[in-house]
């Protein structure tokens, strides 16, 4: 009896009828798994509320995939158990990869789990099964198995080489079915030749004025420091309890500022790694940073829906308040000495940055505005939204130039050649897009991310261009004309 109004509730949790078929069990699970998605989110609360449902949610898939129905229901819905009659670790973790590529994060989850207790060193299968638990909601399993990954992963590096033959290599995020490139009227110049990782999504990146230097800012709570030609990683700055979601350098290349959902923004000096300093002036996530030109203020913005104004030792020296939703993003016209902000309220300001008085308001997008960007001559704003669109903006009167359409999801990041040329942008929809400014055409689409590009930004002499992506990437793009 107990049994039976037990698995109802189950069926009631996923929204289904009792003896729901297996297809419409999967396709009630995605549909709503993806809605509570703790990453849908952005208050603490709502977080940890979505994580719990997550976790109800995904008991009861697991639950309603292990019922046997009686003999009267079994033509109606039979659920069939995994194979896993594969008795060595590469294969299991193979089909694990296969079960992931497909969106089974549960049955892929299995399979690594199954590899690993055949070869408990194996820290590709560690690594892959911490982001399928992450696809889920799992982020406790998932830190777990991120941090056991890297341990491993260490262990074997020091380890002296053995007779023995190699463990398997993970695919590249290049294998994980990504989408399809756009048909394009010329191919694009652009090639990935470097692929740098981190252990879990990759919110930003930023690319030191000098052209040397490349940052990276992850959910696995770390900072990486790349050189930027060869790829090749020369710190790990670790301090931040939470992810870290925003980077800036200092005009001179020798400061580094990262914010982070801990509440908290870091100063780094770049050459060695070391913290130099701390700021809490905000009790919320901080989304967005920027150093002044004078590289003695930092303005910063997040959830609390403000933008404060800190020197870089003495910390806190004023507080702009307007926007009525968290600040995505902040950007600074040197030209004209204004503030640019965009945030979650769909709105842009336009602040003067000595006297801190708001200018204007630009008004056009129809979701968060999750990035802007200047160019080089100061003249235009480009911004990027959830509304999937790009616009461009006249910075001096606050027109509307154009809007560029094309993506099929999110829009997380836009930023301008050197030239002023062209614009890259960052989707959703696992691609960076380039347009050309003047016309609005939309020149090259590069596809190789499996996941949401999340950021993109040019070197100052234009001739690379990174992105990072929740497929816990960053690729370094070179353009061969």
């Amino acid at each position: 009896m107990s049994d039976r109004l037990d698995i109802n509730h189950v069926y009631d949790i996923l929204g289904l009828k009792p003896g729901a078929s297996v297809d419409e069990v999967k396709q009630a699970y995605r549909q709503i798994a993806k809605t509570w998605h703790p990453d849908c989110f952005i208050e603490p609360q709502q977080k940890l509320e979505a994580e719990e449902k997550i976790k109800e949610i995904n008991q009861a898939y697991a639950k309603l995939k292990s019922y046997q129905p009686d003999e009267t229901n079994k033509s109606a819905s039979t659920f069939t158990k995994i194979d896993l009659t594969p008795s060595n670790a590469e294969s299991l973790y193979k089909l694990g990869i296969e079960k992931a590529q497909r969106g089974k994060y549960t049955e892929a989850i299995e399979y690594f789990t199954q590899a690993i207790r055949l070869n408990t060193n194996y820290f590709e299968a560690y690594k892959y099964r911490g982001l399928a638990c992450s696809k889920l909601g799992y982020e406790n399993r998932a830190w777990s198995d991120f941090k056991n990954a890297k341990e491993l992963e260490l262990k074997q590096e020091k380890a002296p080489p053995k007779p023995t033959s190699p463990p398997p290599k993970p695919p590249t995020p290049e294998t994980i079915s990504p989408p399809p490139p756009e048909s394009q009227s010329q191919p694009s110049p652009w090639k990935c030749l470097h692929t740098l990782t981190h252990l879990n999504w990759v919110f930003t990146t930023a690319i030191s004025p000098d052209g040397q230097i490349l940052a990276s800012g992850s959910s696995d709570n770390t900072i990486k420091i790349w050189h930027l030609d060869t790829g090749k990683l020369l710190h790990t700055l670790t301090g931040h309890r939470k992810w870290v979601r925003c980077l800036a350098y200092s005009p001179n290349s020798q400061t580094l500022v990262s914010g982070s959902d801990d509440s908290s923004m870091m100063i780094w000096e770049v050459s060695t790694g070391k913290l130099l300093n701390t700021l809490k002036v905000h009790s919320t996530p901080v989304f967005s940073v920027i150093i002044s030109p004078d590289s003695q203020t930092i303005l910063s913005g997040g959830t609390d829906t403000t933008i404060k104004v800190s020197h870089i030792e003495m910390g806190l020296l004023h507080v702009l308040k307007g926007h009525s939703d968290l600040v995505h993003c902040l950007a600074i016209c040197p030209k004209q000495q204004i503030l640019i902000s965009g945030s979650a309220d769909n709105t842009i300001k336009t602040w003067n940055l000595k006297s801190k008085k708001l200018l204007q308001t630009l008004k056009g997008h129809s979701g968060w505005v999750t990035c802007v960007a200047i160019s080089p001559d100061g003249e235009i704003l480009a911004s990027s939204s959830y509304d999937q669109t790009i616009k461009l903006w006249n910075i001096n009167t606050g027109k509307l130039i154009n809007t560029l359409a094309g993506h099929h999801s999110y829009v997380w990041s836009v930023a301008f050649s050197p030239d002023g040329q062209n614009l890259a942008s960052a989707s959703a929809d696992c691609t960076i897009k380039l347009w050309h400014i003047s016309t609005g055409q939309q020149l090259y689409t590069l596809g190789n991310h499996s996941d949401w590009v999340n950021s993109v930004a040019f070197s100052p002499d234009g001739k690379t261009l990174v992105s990072s992506s929740r497929d816990m990437t960053i690729k370094l793009w070179r353009c061969d004309i």
